[in-house]
């Protein structure tokens, strides 16, 4: 696979909210990646990020 068929697969993997497998899978194929390791690697930071942050303020407000 080049580059940007993984970083689809990573796309594909935070669209399903899989965050855990995202970074396996980022991990995995490091090497692959090459320039769009970091690139992939933010990706999932910022969609894992959001989601938690939009869940800690869901339990703050007791929904």
């Amino acid at each position: 696979m080049n580059p940007t068929e993984l970083l689809n697969q990573v796309k594909e993997l935070i669209e399903k909210k899989d965050f855990s497998a995202a970074q396996d899978f980022i991990n995995d194929h490091k090497d692959e990646l090459g320039d769009y390791f970091e690139k992939a690697k933010a990706l999932v930071e910022s969609a894992g990020g959001l989601d938690g942050a939009l869940d800690k303020i869901k339990g703050l407000f007791g929904k």
